[in-house]
């Protein structure tokens, strides 16, 4: 089949060409550097998880579906195997190139969902009110609701929920986080907290409010430990 590609022009290189390093692109998504180069470029004898890019950089798409595998693999504690299956009877299934950053990711979930445990079918997630239907488990849902799409694809994810005013936008400042409507990054509010300089300081020399400057580094330090 021949996938669906409605991103091959300009208006969305932001989305698909490459904008983070392995390292960056493990930092945000809590996983290993090995975990991303091995999802994006294979290990071993096994293929790649994800097309394969075309130099070790991490799109912006290619990341929102490292951290939806992840949590695949968290929620359901299944094998590298399992989820590349998964990803690849979607991308079939569907003719998506990016099933796992599809704005349709709920609906086709439960498809997803029962490729993984299509050789162990008492082990999924079913709704209590249609047995035959696979939902999504709770922890890809949540990641779901911290992304706002455009064009049925992934454009913004807002890596503490959106009630947070922190965003990773790959059209701002190359993608890494930053607040909200402002641009500023979360590494420089957070260096100039760590070199001793008060919230409120920050927040007045940025003109933002003290608790975004509190939410900025304890998400800084969270994503640090």
């Amino acid at each position: 089949m021949t996938l669906v590609r409605p991103f091959e022009n300009q208006i969305n290189d932001w989305r698909t060409g490459p904008l983070y390093t392995f390292a960056e692109a493990a930092h945000l998504a809590h996983v290993s550097v090995s975990t991303v180069r091995n999802w994006l470029l294979g290990r071993d004898r096994q293929r790649p998880l994800f097309t394969e890019p075309q130099m070790p950089m991490v799109s912006f798409l290619q990341l929102i579906e490292i951290i939806v595998a992840a949590n695949f693999r968290k929620a359901e504690r299944i094998s590298y195997e399992r989820v590349q299956r998964a990803h690849s009877n979607a991308r079939a299934m569907f003719g998506l190139e990016y099933p796992f950053a599809q704005q349709n990711l709920e609906a086709i979930g439960g498809h997803i969902v029962r490729r993984m445990h299509e050789d162990a079918p008492d082990q999924s997630f079913q709704s209590m009110d249609e047995p035959t239907q696979w939902t999504m488990p709770g922890l890809i849902a949540g990641v779901m609701n911290q992304i706002q799409y455009e064009l049925g694809l992934a454009a913004q994810w807002y890596p503490a929920g959106k009630s947070l005013p922190i965003v990773v936008d790959p059209r701002i400042s190359s993608g890494v986080p930053t607040i909200v409507g402002r641009g500023v990054t979360i590494q420089v509010i957070h260096k100039r907290f760590k070199s001793g300089q008060r919230m409120e300081f920050i927040a007045n020399d940025f003109e933002l409010e003290p608790a975004v400057i509190e939410e900025a580094v304890r998400y800084a330090e969270r994503i640090a430990a």
